[in-house]
């Protein structure tokens, strides 16, 4: 039985698992390749926070409860011509946070709003920034139902605290006649901590979200909130789901993986 080894016990005490795992190999290059004292401990270093990074990004990935994940090298610019990639350009880095960017991705079903939103999102969260991700029904639903018990703060901190929030789907379905209400003070207190940016989907056209969410007012200063410092992208085209017809769309074969 071999002896322990105090520098494996002492990394793992220090819970660096990167260096545990790599620094017998880069030891051995560092001899093979003459490096320095100082070289070898940055590889080591620069090992571990690789590490570090790849784990936040899978935690906030799980946290942001996407449907599925798209990333912005998987988004088809090519299929979906109404929008090059240059005008995402503000939507991009860590100016979507620090500039509190808002986005509206508005057009009909099937042309890829979500996926776009959710890689926007998760571009986001490889910048450090954390996100979530629900669509306008669920959020209308919980709020409404959080108001009733009692439980309003508590749950409207939710649509807070993350620094990107995506809503997906606005205007989809129907929306009972407390939906502005609800959704007002989700885009107003974003809009006043720090312009916390939203990124929303919808197949209908902003200006009439006053009928879809039962308060043109109330709709109003939600879109005067969004736009100050965002944009409304109009998409237009085929759908994904007509791209070869009798064959699921991308999305679909995305969702469908998500659920197996």
């Amino acid at each position: 039985m071999s002896a322990p080894d105090p520098l494996d016990a002492a990394l793992r005490r220090l819970h660096l698992p990167a260096v545990r795992q790599q620094y017998p190999e880069l030891a051995a290059q560092a001899v093979a390749e003459n490096w320095s004292y100082p070289e070898y401990l940055e590889r080591l270093a620069q090992a571990e926070l690789v590490r570090r990074q790849e784990r936040r990004i899978a935690q906030a990935t799980r946290r942001a409860g996407f449907p599925f994940l798209k990333t912005l090298e998987e988004f088809d610019f090519t299929f979906q011509a109404s929008l090059q990639r240059k005008a995402l350009g503000p939507y991009l880095g860590p100016e979507l946070v620090s500039g509190g960017r808002s986005l509206i991705l508005w057009g009909p079903p099937g042309l890829g709003k979500t996926a776009l939103a959710i890689a926007l999102a998760y571009k986001a969260i490889q910048e450090g920034a954390s996100a979530r991700f629900v669509t306008c029904t669920e959020l209308i639903g919980e709020l409404v139902q959080a108001r009733a018990k009692g439980e309003w703060e508590r749950a409207l901190a939710g649509y807070l605290t993350p620094e990107v929030l995506v809503v997906d789907e606005v205007g989809y379905l129907s929306y009972g006649p407390y939906a502005a209400n609800v959704l007002f003070p989700v885009v107003d207190k974003r809009y006043l901590h720090g312009q916390r940016p939203l990124l929303l989907t919808t197949n209908k056209e902003p200006a009439q979200w006053g009928a879809v969410l039962h308060d043109a007012d109330l709709s109003v200063a939600i879109l005067d909130r969004l736009l100050h410092r965002g944009e409304i992208l109009k998409l237009t085209g085929r759908s994904y789901r007509q791209h070869r017809p009798g064959q699921a769309s991308p999305l679909e074969k995305e969702r469908e993986e998500v659920k197996a």
